[in-house]
């Protein structure tokens, strides 16, 4: 192994977690640090035994240096503080090599961590990434092949852990647009990842902390696509993604609805909380497939895998087998339990409005008779302002809707309480009952007094820690 100690700073993130894992289950050290705060990713880290430092101390950088500053590693997400973390200050101080979490994941794809050579595949798009990743991983889990792969969630269903070191050729990871390091190294994440496939599922603009516009979001996956080094499957009914399919050096596949991709997805039927599918190759008709996940933006993102797994060599029936085998991931339309008075819970990490917009679209449709009572806690105050009117028509959908406050990222500086005022005035446009609690207590309680029966789907929805409310409830 190149490393015999790997330090994550921030370690509870899903994306730093996972690597983590991957670390550890390959023989390296491995150990971190973080806030005390609960995350999804604790009880992950714990059952591999991973050490959680709590707060940043330089002291714990201090403690490392019983091995060979050449021999330690340590990496760190852009939350807190990123490369002006003080861990981080104090490691390049004493010659250890320090990476963002974007260099690692395109280090550890690269295999020389590990001392192997991968097949490198990538899954990019502003939307759907984390579910397509972690089916791709499923799937191929389940062929045999025992991937490493690393996806931004802490639980894959049946897989279990989002993080793992295979044994097999190939290494799977999810490609973020984010900044590396929005301070100090505005690099994208993805553009650290130089793949041998890639699946680009949309293009969309978000992220208006990091990205002016739409455009600057194309010239991002227009650089990613010059990377591929054999092929790319991508959303041919995506018209950004379509813009730059001339582009590409790689071979390119398409997948999508239209008649003129090469693969092609008709007959999509919902049955609750699965799907079914007819996928069509060149014209020819290969059958119906299924999935065990709700949504027809889920039969989608599954076309692109059935298409990437076909391009590996795997035959259209073993594909047919596998695909039903995913069950889902945590925070992705994860199906909790039922409230003491009957309503069903699930809980959805959309925070971006086509992703609402769709989530609640597909969970309107696996269950016609529910009223759906949405519990949205939004994502940084930048993205709730650059995209208020979008969010506002998102919500179409829900007969009740609890408006939380804006869960600010650590990233951003300022609040912006004049927001909120602009915020109820956009939300009054619309036929869906409004609430903007002031805290969970009130969203509980009322919850259990007014909407606590059968008849009622509760969604959890946002990137931040509105799933708590869902434990509540339950």
């Amino acid at each position: 192994m190149k490393y015999k100690i790997i330090y994550f700073i921030g370690i509870k993130g899903v994306g730093m977690a996972s690597l983590a894992l991957i670390a550890k289950q390959a023989g390296i050290h491995v150990l971190g640090s973080d806030v005390d705060t609960v995350f999804i990713t604790d009880t992950v880290l714990q059952k591999e035994h991973i050490q959680v430092l709590h707060g940043f101390d330089t002291k714990n950088i201090e403690n490392l240096v019983y091995q060979s500053p050449d021999e330690i590693l340590v990496i760190v997400t852009g939350a807190h503080h990123g490369l002006e973390n003080p861990e981080a200050a104090a490691a390049r101080e004493k010659g250890i090599k320090v990476v963002t979490h974007g260099q690692a994941v395109g280090l550890f794809m690269e295999g020389d961590t590990f001392a192997k050579r991968y097949t490198g595949i990538s899954v990019a798009g502003a939307h759907g990434k984390t579910t397509t990743t972690a089916l791709l991983a499923t799937c191929l889990s389940f062929l045999n092949q025992d991937p490493t792969y690393t996806v931004g969630t802490s639980e894959i269903f049946p897989l279990t852990d989002a993080g793992h070191f295979g044994n097999g050729r190939y290494f799977v990871a999810e490609a973020d647009e984010y900044a590396s390091d929005i301070m100090h190294d505005k690099k994208a994440k993805l553009l650290y990842q130089y793949p041998d496939f890639a699946i680009i599922n949309n293009i969309d603009f978000d992220h208006p902390d990091f990205y002016q516009n739409l455009d600057d979001v194309k010239q991002v996956f227009d650089i990613f696509s010059q990377q591929v080094k054999k092929t790319i499957i991508v959303n041919g009914d995506d018209t950004n993604s379509q813009e730059l399919i001339k582009k590409y050096n790689a071979k390119c596949i398409t997948f999508g609805k239209e008649e003129k991709n090469i693969y092609r997805i008709t007959d999509i039927s919902t049955h609750e909380l699965s799907i079914s599918f007819r996928v069509f190759h060149q014209q020819e008709d290969k059958g119906i497939f299924s999935l065990s996940v709700p949504g027809s933006h889920n039969a989608l993102n599954a076309l692109g895998v059935i298409a990437l797994l076909v391009e590996l060599g795997f035959s259209f029936d073993k594909i047919r087998e596998v695909l039903p085998m995913f069950k889902g991931t945590k925070r992705r339309s994860e199906v909790l339990e039922t409230t003491s008075g009957g309503a069903m819970v699930i809980d959805d990490y959309a925070h971006h409005p086509q992703e609402i917009k769709t989530t609640l679209e597909s969970l309107s449709q696996a269950f016609p008779d529910k009223k759906i009572v949405c519990i949205f806690q939004p994502h940084m105050y930048s993205r709730t302002k650059a995209l208020l009117d979008d969010f506002v028509s998102a919500f179409e959908k829900t007969n009740t809707l609890f408006f939380l406050p804006i869960f600010a990222s650590a990233r951003e500086k300022v609040e912006d309480p004049l927001i909120y005022k602009e915020i109820e005035q956009k939300f009054n446009s619309i036929k869906t009952h409004v609430i903007f609690p002031e805290n969970e207590a009130f969203v509980v309680e009322y919850i259990n007094k007014n909407l606590n029966n059968p008849d009622i789907l509760i969604v959890t929805m946002g990137a931040g820690d509105v799933y708590k409310i869902g434990e509540k409830l339950l």
